[in-house]
């Protein structure tokens, strides 16, 4: 469960490297403009990418933009979570030092004795 978690954990950061983006704009290439201009230039029809392979990896794409959109949707939940805690525990520390003012001021006045400080 350990290593699983762990691999879970490494997901974004690996969806996020140089050479997942690399792949990213390969295949936006190869299934996008390269097939556009395949169309237009038939010079270039012999190199198109068949149907089997548009569907592969345009399904490969479409995984990777399902688990890229999970990961942010988890991650922006997990944040409201936290800054909702830390709002909670603002509010709270808020409450505790108003009180806490409260009864310093509720408090009987002393006056300071000259020279107390030098006795300490």
């Amino acid at each position: 469960m350990n290593k699983g978690q762990s691999f879970l954990k490494r997901i974004p950061s690996l969806l996020a490297s140089p050479v997942s983006i690399f792949i990213y704009v390969f295949l936006f290439f190869y299934l996008v403009i390269f097939s556009l201009a395949a169309l237009l230039l038939p010079v270039l029809q012999p190199y198109q990418p068949s149907s089997s392979m548009q569907l592969i990896l345009g399904n490969y794409t479409n995984v990777l933009s399902a688990l890229g959109a999970s990961i942010a949707a988890g991650t922006t939940t997990v944040t409201h979570a936290s800054l909702k805690k830390l709002h909670q525990k603002h509010d709270e520390l808020q409450k505790s030092l108003v009180l806490l003012h409260q009864k310093i001021d509720a408090l009987p006045h002393q006056p300071e004795r000259p020279g107390s400080d030098e006795e300490r």
